[in-house]
């Protein structure tokens, strides 16, 4: 349990190389095919100097399946992040897995961005990591 406690979010996230990262106006189609090459089910967003501006998860995809009444290819070329959330949870690198891990489980969510003292992405904590 010791080492549970000791553990930090740096020390067992997904780096940037590793995780689906796309520019604030990036499409649908982007975005998804990003997830897909990264096998993730989120991606994450930053605006020109890399700050943490949103993300879009495989369940945000899933509404926007059932809810939308676009036809899919018009849905493709919209930007990704009008279907996802612009206030996303994250956590710094200096977090405890602990902490991570109580915050998914609150919120029912499988990934959490990480970010420095600046809000620039820096990485990726997923449950699988934390458990």
């Amino acid at each position: 349990m010791g080492q549970i406690m000791s553990t930090k979010t740096f020390d067992v996230m997904r780096h940037l190389s590793s995780i689906a990262v796309l520019h604030e106006k990036a499409s649908l189609k982007k975005a998804l095919d990003m997830m897909n090459e990264k096998q993730i089910g989120t991606a994450c967003f930053v605006n020109e100097s890399g700050e943490l501006i949103g993300v879009l998860t495989d369940g945000d995809l899933r509404r926007v399946i059932l809810h939308k009444q676009s036809p899919l290819p018009a849905l493709l070329v919209t930007d990704a992040l009008s279907f996802g959330s612009i206030t996303p949870i994250s956590v710094q690198s200096n977090t405890n897995i602990e902490t991570v891990r109580e915050i998914m489980d609150s919120k029912c969510i499988w990934d959490v961005p990480v970010v420095n003292s600046e809000n620039l992405l820096i990485g990726l904590v997923h449950r699988h990591n934390v458990e």
